[in-house]
C-alpha cells in the first residue's frame, strides 16, 4: 500500500508539473512572461482559479462544449460519466491513501452504485461519440512516429482521441476487475490480483482524465 501511495503522489504531481510547465513555456514563447519564473507564473495562475470570473468562464466553456457534443437529453450521458468518475476517483484514492482498512459502509455502497452508473455512461458515450474519435490514416502515421514524453509533439485533436480511447480502455478494465473481484467465479488469489489491478487502474484513469480535461476544457491563456 505504501508503494501505491508513493507512486500515486509522484505520478499525479509529475503530470500536473508537466502540463503546467507546457503552458508556462507556451506563454513565454508568445512573449507574455517578461522576467517571470515558473513559480511566480504558477502562483499567479493558481490565484485566478478562485476568482468569480474564472469560474464563470469555466462554466461557459463546459456548457458550450456539452451543448455541441451532447445536445439535449444526451447531456445526461456526459453528466453521468463525469460525476460517477469524479466520485469513484475521489473515494477510491482517499480510502486507498488514508484508510488502511480499505473502503467500507456507505462509501463502499455508493462506490458500487457509481460504478454501475459509470459502466452504463461509458457504454453510452462510446456508442454516441466513438465515431467522432476515429483515427484517420495521417493521424495513425503521426502516432506511430512520436517519441517525445507525454505526447508533446502530437496535435491536440490527435492527443484528445488517444486520451478518449485510453479512458475507454481503462474504464473497461475497471468495470471488469470490479465485477471479477465481487462475483464468486474466480479464486481468492485471482480476486486479490484484480483488486490490485483495479487500484492502479483507478490511478491511471485519474491521470488520463486530468490530461483530457486540461487539453479540452482549459484554454491556453494568451497575453
Amino acid at each position: 500500500m505504501v508503494l501505491f501511495i508513493v507512486i500515486a503522489a509522484v505520478s499525479i504531481l509529475a503530470v500536473l508539473f508537466l502540463r503546467t510547465h507546457v503552458r508556462f513555456a507556451a506563454a513565454g514563447a508568445e512573449g507574455g512572461l517578461p522576467a517571470k519564473t515558473y513559480g511566480a507564473w504558477l502562483r499567479g495562475r493558481a490565484k485566478t482559479v478562485f476568482t468569480k470570473e474564472s469560474w464563470e468562464k469555466a462554466k461557459s466553456v463546459f456548457v458550450a462544449w456539452t451543448r455541441d457534443h451532447y445536445p439535449g437529453r444526451l447531456k445526461w450521458i456526459f453528466i453521468g460519466l463525469g460525476s460517477s468518475l469524479a466520485y469513484l476517483a475521489a473515494s477510491g484514492l482517499f480510502f486507498a491513501v488514508f484508510i488502511p482498512r480499505g473502503m467500507f459502509g456507505y462509501p463502499l455502497l455508493a462506490h458500487v452504485v457509481a460504478g454501475g452508473l459509470f459502466a452504463l455512461s461509458l457504454a453510452a458515450a462510446l456508442l454516441w461519440r466513438g465515431r467522432a474519435y476515429r483515427f484517420d490514416k495521417e493521424e495513425e502515421a503521426l502516432f506511430e512516429g512520436f517519441t517525445r514524453l507525454f505526447f508533446r509533439n502530437l496535435p491536440q485533436p490527435l492527443l484528445r482521441k488517444i486520451l478518449f480511447w485510453g479512458l475507454a480502455f481503462i474504464g473497461i478494465v475497471q468495470v471488469s476487475t470490479a465485477l471479477g473481484s465481487m462475483l464468486p467465479v474466480f479464486t481468492f488469489e485471482a480476486q486479490q490480483v484484480m483488486i490490485v489491478v483495479h487500484r492502479y487502474g483507478a490511478l491511471a484513469i485519474v491521470l488520463t482524465a486530468v490530461l483530457f480535461i486540461d487539453i479540452t476544457f482549459v484554454p491556453r491563456r494568451r497575453p
